[in-house]
């Protein structure tokens, strides 16, 4: 196994366990066995392994993997954040780079990953924590008429 192949497994399986997933979809045209071992120590209920995007899918799942191998349009990894998965995780190598950095942030997605060594980049999505609450986004305080001259900006 490579430091890469390394790097990615466990990579995958810290978020297998910090989000508690059961029902998992990796994308990958590689071998992956190494990586099922270790899963196989996880709660995981299922795991759907493709080697491509299928645009006709309608299962929700708790966990969507695209490994290196495999390129997505901005409509597929908009497709799976919207409709399929509310966690998602792309891996990527340093190939078109500012224009996949780029695709990534209009999409939402995160660097959570940056390794220049083994050309190893990762972005995620996580609904759960995309947009936090703020305390002054809220309706209490706005448009209300006792505090029309207490606050100007």
């Amino acid at each position: 196994m490579t430091k890469k192949e390394k790097i990615v497994y466990s990579f995958i399986s810290n978020i297998v366990d910090d989000e508690n997933s059961e029902n998992i979809v990796l994308l990958t045209k590689n071998d992956i066995s190494k990586l099922l071992h270790r899963l196989e120590k996880t709660d995981i209920h299922s795991i759907f392994i493709s080697p491509k995007f299928n645009e006709n899918i309608n299962d929700m799942y708790d966990l969507y993997i695209v490994l290196d191998d495999i390129n997505l349009s901005e409509t597929d990894i908009g497709k799976i954040k919207n409709l399929l998965s509310q966690k998602i995780v792309v891996f990527t190598d340093f190939n078109n780079d500012k224009e996949i950095d780029r695709k990534m942030l209009k999409l939402g997605l995160q660097t959570e990953l940056r390794d220049t060594t083994n050309k190893l980049k990762c972005f995620s999505y996580n609904l759960k924590n995309y947009n936090n609450k703020r305390t002054w986004n809220n309706p209490k305080g706005w448009a209300n008429p006792e505090n029309f001259d207490k606050f100007r900006w």
